[in-house]
């Protein structure tokens, strides 16, 4: 397994949008690979990936990016097909949603970032956005679905700008203007 799908995999495990996706847990742990191996060609093919490693040079903290203008297509539908089963309409219904969050002009989107669980609190994700949100000529957008995100993006400097609810999660959309 690529090792940026194996961190995103098993960062999510327990994201409450994934939950919303897949409530099952065992259905979450099989259809993830898949899941993120797509969100992760995409960006790709058209994007920007960070990645930092721990002290033994494991893959530790991936940030899938789009800088300004660009939209990352899917890519290896079948697979994101495969991977989404039956979830297909509830993601598919949820991703229109979270996408209309999203400042109409162009901007610097952090699709997202995660770290494996063991080394999550240090920093490492927070390393990767900092130098790419302060040099930014535009402003920085995401969609926190869980609180620690947030409060990530708060320390960031980002404010709240919306917020999302979808089944029983509620998003929360934050934006950093451009300095």
């Amino acid at each position: 397994m690529d090792p940026a799908v194996h961190v995103l995999a098993t960062a999510f495990i327990d994201d409450p949008l994934m939950t919303y996706f897949w409530p099952d847990r065992n259905r979450r742990r099989r259809a993830l690979p898949n899941f993120w191996s797509s969100r992760l060609e995409a960006r790709r093919r058209s994007g920007l990936i960070d990645t930092r490693h721990d002290e033994y040079g494991a893959l530790a903290s991936v940030v899938l990016w789009e800088p300004a203008g660009v939209i990352a297509p899917t890519v290896r539908y079948p697979s994101l097909v495969r991977a989404l089963g039956t979830a297909l309409p509830r993601a598919l219904a949820a991703s229109r949603r979270i996408d209309a969050l999203r400042p109409e002009y162009p901007h610097l989107y952090i699709a997202v970032g995660a770290t494996v669980p063991h080394l999550t609190g240090r920093g490492l994700a927070a390393s990767m956005l900092r130098p790419r949100i302060e040099t930014s000529a535009v402003d920085s957008f995401f969609v926190a679905t869980n609180p620690a995100s947030a409060s990530i993006g708060r320390h960031l400097g980002f404010e709240q700008v919306g917020e999302l609810k979808i089944g029983h999660i509620v998003l929360t959309a934050l934006l950093r203007k451009a300095a």
